[in-house]
């Protein structure tokens, strides 16, 4: 786990969007496709694309299907789980 502070800017990361709570809260139990995602905020599929490309590069959600290129799912690391906790 990261120290406080970066801790911190992660949580304060996923507040500042809405769609980024939505989805982190959305496979909090479950593996999803972008698509199920999209559908469940009412989100459109592309940018829910850019939304989980940006959360893995924050090492909050991880493709647990890197090799398939259509309908991949994903999950929440323990860093995703934790933030999510904290909310």
């Amino acid at each position: 786990m990261k120290n406080e502070e970066e801790f911190l800017e992660l949580v304060a990361y996923v507040k500042a969007s809405n769609h980024r709570v939505n989805i982190l809260k959305f496979i909090e139990y479950d593996l999803k496709t972008p698509k199920e995602i999209g559908d469940a905020i009412d989100v459109r599929t592309n940018h829910i694309s850019n939304l989980l490309a940006d959360l893995r590069k924050h090492d909050l959600v991880v493709c647990a299907t890197p090799n398939v290129r259509k309908g991949r799912l994903y999950k929440l690391t323990d860093d995703g789980s934790k933030v999510l906790e904290y909310l």
